[in-house]
């Protein structure tokens, strides 16, 4: 089916492209205004361009798309961007996004690993994982800047750049208030308008958002609802339900201001506070009680002990599955006793009997964050052709989550404690040189202090963590682009960048236990242990650009990009606090973007190879002198490898009114080599990337109905689909050539829908949307914790659900 799909799509575009190579030119801004195409302006260059005229990979959203697609989150906007993993983390991982763009990213959230992908709101740089999962308040527009983006945004873009943009107040009032109730007893209210305080000086605008939304896995007491376990009971009342996971409670607020004293200097200052008190990720268990190798002797039995239940190879069940597991994406469909449904779990997050003999213990019930900052951008025109452009910006954040197995034994329990504040300042200088030349220099200064705090409880080990990781970089930049014939374009940028980070380790008993609050005997050596890394890295870009004619543009272009090294933040020895080395990418790229049929067509194209060097995985088995292989999750540099990849989006507006988008995407991952410490760890050159799904696609079609003087009716149907991928490093048995099935999330194909009705003067919407409207049962993410506590968790995305949306415009 892709195969065929991919054959009309080239036969097609190349049809196309024909026609607009050897045919007359368009005028492209009158047709883009007769053809209603939406023409989207980014910064992705420190300038501002139109989308088609930027040399780089890019999917760009405005407001109105975001709006029509029912976007309400940072991971909702990947789903149509060809090459873009952009999903809801696992719930070890605390609130968060997995972020992958052409296999390269990251999904451990701990502050001692950099993120692949570059995430940034209105210039600002997010270093951390942690509070990645945005909700898309009042934004402009998004960019997803596909390939690394080291020289234009720095380092830890090695996979490519996410950078939301926020309105800016004006005079224009541009008011809303909205509001939304759905499925899981959502409600939603958003609203924000501008304000003149002075006029042509002084302008404000304010947002704010409230959500609520009931959790969708239910967590079950599992001695009440299964009488005669010798499980313990959690449940003090009459009903069997403990609660509930993956329920949202948030506010957020804004206040931004631009100031304009002078016709060439203009102030953007911007406040914002976020309190997230939902509940905790929805996780559910999936495998559990099986060797960790095939032959051995079952491990890791979570207490009360073993032989208090029935076994037979399994801690929960019987030999073929769970009575946990309702459903499990490995083949095994052993369904629980009581619901017979896949979104509970047996999770009380309580420990009555801790295995330490201290006092009984409960994690707290959420996923909670609490953030703030405040930016500020000065713009200063010195001259017509020199422009200065400074971003101070100011975060911090703290927050709370715990995580478990699922089950009721508690053979793992976390209840982690998270802080971050940072600090930034860019500088860039502007300069203009009529047409023949652009030119950006600039400096950039990152401070950040983050601190992790934690109760952890395994299965043979208990202790508390606390660690602080301060962390500075700077850098110095440059970027031009020169146009020495007309359409021609020679571009060329460079980064150098100097990384400083610091890893101090606590490791603490846990008071009250048997052993007086000692700390652990494999863990007192590493109380106190200092770590880290430093270092510098050049980064370059030099791309060729050429402009056929008003329809289309083609480019080649070589860059490179880096994610910063550090040290395993969780060795269970001394031995395992070992340092990895900074990951390495040098890509090259074709594309093309055109424009055809008076801009009734566009298809947009590119085609690339990157060479991975030091590639960063974690691995859960780590033999190393002294110590047990087990125990581990160990981060090491695995090797080098190649991908591969093509993209192609398209959007098509043949008729008044009716809007065709979509979007092929194919990616290929193979090692070229592996270290020695890899193959130690089991991997090998046959293994598959993680995260890499080989086929990624979207499609989409929108009618605006005009019914005249009674307004538009505009329904709307989203079908996207993404492959099956690894999510272990060690995914393909040497041996025997089989994959690891434990280790794959299955591939899903989703349909969302939306209608809305406008009146004739926009004033009012009322819209109606469901989403996953085949009630598909998938997993965004799995964490497989086979190595301490022999389970794996998955983390289920939510069920068919509706929402009705009410909007008036002011």
């Amino acid at each position: 089916m892709n195969y065929r799909k991919g054959k009309v799509l080239v036969y097609a575009s190349s049809a196309a492209l024909a026609m607009a190579l050897f045919g007359g030119e368009a005028h492209a801004e009158e047709q883009a205004a007769k053809n209603n195409a939406p023409e989207i302006v980014v910064t992705a260059q420190f300038r501002s361009q139109k989308l088609q005229d930027v040399p780089i990979a890019i999917t760009a959203v405005n407001s109105a798309m975001l709006e029509q697609r029912g976007a309400t989150n940072i991971a909702d906007i990947g789903s149509s961007a060809p090459n873009v993993t952009l999903r809801p983390a696992a719930a070890s991982f605390g609130p968060s996004v997995v972020a992958y763009i052409r296999g390269v990213g990251q999904r451990d959230t701990n502050f001692a690993l950099e993120p692949g992908v570059g995430l940034y709101i209105d210039d600002v740089y997010l270093p951390t994982m942690h509070g990645s999962l945005l909700n898309l308040v009042d934004l402009d527009r998004v960019e997803i800047l596909r390939g690394p983006q080291g020289t234009l945004a720095g380092q830890n873009s090695i996979g490519g750049a996410i950078k939301l943009y926020s309105k800016k107040p004006d005079a224009n009032p541009d008011a809303y208030l909205s509001a939304t109730y759905g499925a899981y007893n959502r409600v939603e209210i958003r609203g924000g308008s501008n304000f003149t305080i002075a006029p042509d000086k002084l302008y404000m605008r304010l947002t704010g958002v409230g959500v609520h939304k009931d959790g969708y896995v239910t967590r079950y007491d599992y001695a009440c609802t299964h009488p005669g376990s010798t499980v313990p009971s959690s449940v003090t009342g009459s009903s069997c339900k403990l609660g509930t996971e993956g329920g949202k409670d948030y506010v957020a607020g804004r206040a931004a201001f631009r100031w304009t004293p002078t016709s060439f200097l203009t102030a953007d200052i911007a406040v914002d506070i976020t309190r997230d008190n939902s509940e905790p990720t929805p996780s559910t268990l999936l495998y559990v009680g099986r060797n960790a190798n095939p032959g051995s002797t079952l491990t890791g039995i979570a207490s009360p002990p073993a032989a208090a239940y029935v076994l037979n190879g399994n801690v929960y069940g019987n030999a073929t599955g769970s009575p946990f597991i309702s459903y499990s994406p490995f083949g095994a469909y052993a369904q629980d006793t009581f619901s017979r449904s896949p979104y509970i779990n047996y999770e009380n997050y309580t420990d009555t009997t801790p295995r330490d003999g201290s006092a009984p213990w409960q994690a707290p019930l959420k996923a909670a964050l609490n953030t703030w900052g405040i930016s500020g951008t000065l713009s200063a025109t010195l001259t017509p052709n020199l422009k200065l452009t400074s971003i101070t910006a100011y975060r911090q954040f703290d927050g709370t989550y715990s995580t478990g197995d699922g089950s009721p034994l508690n053979p793992s329990l976390q209840a982690n404690n998270i802080y971050n504040k940072q600090f930034s300042e860019e500088l860039r200088l502007s300069a203009k040189f009529g047409d023949l030349a652009n030119l950006t220099v600039g400096g950039f200064y990152f401070y950040k202090r983050s601190r992790y705090q934690a109760r952890i409880e395994l299965t043979t080990l208990n202790f508390i963590e606390d660690d602080s990781i301060p962390a500075t970089t700077k850098a110095v930049f440059a970027n031009a682009d020169i146009s020495p014939v007309r359409n021609l374009t020679v571009i060329g940028g460079i980064r150098y960048t100097d990384q400083s980070k610091t890893f101090y380790y606590g490791r603490f008993g846990v008071p009250g236990s048997s052993t007086g609050g000692a700390v652990p005997p494999s863990l007192a050596a590493l109380n106190g242990l200092v770590g880290g890394f430093n270092g510098g890295r050049f980064d370059y870009r030099a791309a060729l650009q050429y402009r056929f004619n008003d329809d289309v543009m083609g480019y080649a272009q070589f860059s490179t990009g880096f994610r910063g090294g550090g040290i395993n933040p969780r060795p269970f020895f001394p031995a395992q606090a070992l340092p990895h080395s900074p990951e390495k990418l040098n890509a090259y790229e074709v594309g093309l973007k055109t424009d055809l049929f008076d801009r009734r067509l566009r298809m947009n194209f590119s085609g690339f190879i990157n060479k991975y060097t030091d590639i960063l995985v974690t691995v859960a088995s780590c033999p190393l002198p002294g110590v047990p292989a087990a125990p581990c999750s160990l981060p090491l540099n695995a090797g080098n490898a190649t991908i591969k990849g093509l993209e192609a989006e398209m959007r098509l507006q043949p008729v008044p009114g009716l809007t065709v988008e979509a979007s092929l995407a194919y990616l290929d991952f193979k090692y070229d080599s592996v270290s020695a410490a890899a193959v130690t760890s089991g991997i090998g050159t046959e293994d598959k990337g993680q995260y890499i799904s080989p086929w990624q696609w979207s499609f989409a079609v929108q009618y605006d109905w005009s019914l005249g003087s009674m307004g538009t009716i505009t329904p709307r149907v989203d079908v996207n689909h993404i492959d099956s991928f690894n999510r272990n490093a060690n995914n393909v048995d040497a041996a025997t050539g089989g994959k690891d099935i434990f280790g794959q999330v299955p591939g899903y194909t989703l349909v969302n829908a939306r209608i809305a009705y406008q009146t004739a003067g926009k004033e009012w919407e009322l819209a109606v949307e469901g989403r996953n409207l085949t009630d598909k049962l998938y997993y965004t993410d799995i964490f497989d914790n086979r190595g301490s506590t022999n389970s794996i968790q998955g983390t289920p995305a939510e069920p068919r659900t509706w929402a009705v949306t009410v909007k008036r415009r002011f």
